[in-house]
């Protein structure tokens, strides 16, 4: 691509138009995890960075996913070398990666749906979710704070997963919100 200044307005409208699409896939790969911000804007970064090398009129989403995908492999590996993470294996983490990748629209509509249902939640399993997830804690942190067994929270937190699993895909298949 050339770095006309109309091809790089081009190129930032790309970036502008898929940054939900890039955001809901960085944090497909690193789920809870409070860096997702950062990787996004590396991500942004080394885009800007590689535009040269993109095709205008190729496929953008998957370009930039792959790059997103490199960024965070990076984050968490220098995560990993401090003991901190857990850091799932390049196979694990490109079956994940083909897994997500999801249009705008779809991404958008997933995360709004995601909030409708943790909408939905009881207090207690939205305490849960947000101390395990929006927090970056383990669960055996949130244990011990709540003074109960890892095992039985872990449990817990299992069936809320999948409550919202449930919810989530019933709302996208049909636009109402899931009260099971």
């Amino acid at each position: 691509m050339a770095s006309s200044p109309e091809d790089q307005r081009a190129f930032i409208g790309l970036i502008t138009q898929h940054q939900v699409a890039i955001r809901a896939y960085i944090i497909s790969l690193m789920p809870g995890h409070s860096a997702v911000a950062d990787v996004l804007q590396e991500t942004n970064m080394v885009l800007w960075e590689k535009r040269e090398s993109f095709q205008m009129g190729s496929h953008f989403t998957a370009w930039a996913f792959a790059i997103a995908r490199f960024e965070v492999k990076n984050y968490l590996r220098k995560q990993a070398r401090g003991g901190t993470h857990l850091v799932f294996d390049d196979a694990l983490a490109d079956d994940l990666s083909n897994f997500c990748q999801v249009s705008q629209h779809e991404a958008e509509a997933r995360m709004h749906a995601l909030e409708q249902c943790l909408s939905k939640l009881s207090h207690d399993e939205l305490l849960m979710v947000k101390n395990r997830y929006s927090k970056g804690r383990t669960l055996s942190q949130y244990a011990q704070e709540a003074n109960k067994p890892v095992g039985s929270l872990r449990v817990l937190l299992h069936r809320v997963r999948k409550k919202l699993r449930k919810c989530v895909t019933y709302q996208i298949e049909t636009g109402e919100i899931y009260g099971g």
